[in-house]
């Protein structure tokens, strides 16, 4: 456990996520997820729910409440990245008329925290908040490349689950993989988490020059084509590059 922090306070938090990413989850779901007893999990979610984050149905499952979405919005105003990256996500979106991503590592997972949805009729599908992993995909292979080193190591000691044929499964391949994207600053991924679709990924740079998220153009593998291909990567990184230096002008990020 570090030092200074709070054991039954990082219990409640991790509580208040499931919640969050399983709307309409039972007490067991919720004890299950957060590794703790179906008593401790009933505890925190009396007192979130005394409080007004959380609320339980007739049927007995949980949802976020009220102070759970002011809070939200409240950092939805305070986080800088999604309204320093807003202007060019929405340039990105106008040019291709494809899936704008924006996404940060959370732990072992990846996370959509905005994005531009494509209009086209055929399009993938995304949504804020939605979890993937780190080993397959653009933007989490970006995020995966630049993490630091035990986050691969317990990235493969967990497993490289196969989303499709062409995930990457084996260590050394993946590991080859992350280095030609530190090398090249950019990600092409094609099938490997979702069948049929494409995402072309660059890494966005913080105020202390660290990757803190990742941006990318995805859609349907039908629609890419060699040319569009080149495009995209010069448009993506140019993005990334555009929203590092304001991040790097010294906005906090957090």
């Amino acid at each position: 456990m570090p030092e200074y922090t709070i054991s039954v306070l990082e219990a409640s938090l991790r509580v208040l996520e499931a919640v969050g990413e399983q709307p309409g989850c039972r007490l067991a779901d919720v004890a299950r997820t957060v590794g703790v007893t179906r008593t401790k999990a009933f505890r925190i979610l009396k007192t979130l729910e005394h409080s007004g984050y959380v609320i339980q149905a007739a049927d007995q499952t949980f949802y976020l409440n009220q102070k759970a979405y002011l809070l939200g919005q409240q950092a939805k105003r305070q986080w800088n990245l999604p309204r320093v990256a807003r202007a060019a996500m929405d340039e990105l979106a106008t040019a291709t008329q494809e899936n704008v991503h924006l996404v940060v590592r959370d732990g072992l997972s990846s996370v959509v925290v905005d994005l531009r949805q494509s209009l086209h009729p055929i399009r993938m599908y995304a949504e804020v908040g939605r979890r993937g992993p780190l080993h397959a995909g653009g933007t989490p292979k970006v995020l995966l490349a630049h993490a630091p080193a035990g986050v691969l190591e317990q990235v493969l000691e967990r497993g490289l689950e196969p989303f499709t044929g062409a995930t990457i499964t084996d260590p050394a391949g993946l590991t080859n993989s992350l280095d030609r994207i530190r090398r090249d600053g950019y990600h092409v991924a094609a099938n490997d988490l979702d069948e049929g679709a494409f995402s072309i990924a660059a890494p966005i740079h913080g105020a202390r020059d660290e990757v803190i998220a990742a941006i990318s153009i995805a859609g349907p593998l039908m629609r890419l084509d060699e040319a569009l291909e080149t495009r995209y990567i010069a448009l993506v990184t140019q993005a990334a590059t555009r929203v590092s230096s304001e991040l790097g002008k010294g906005a906090p990020i957090s």
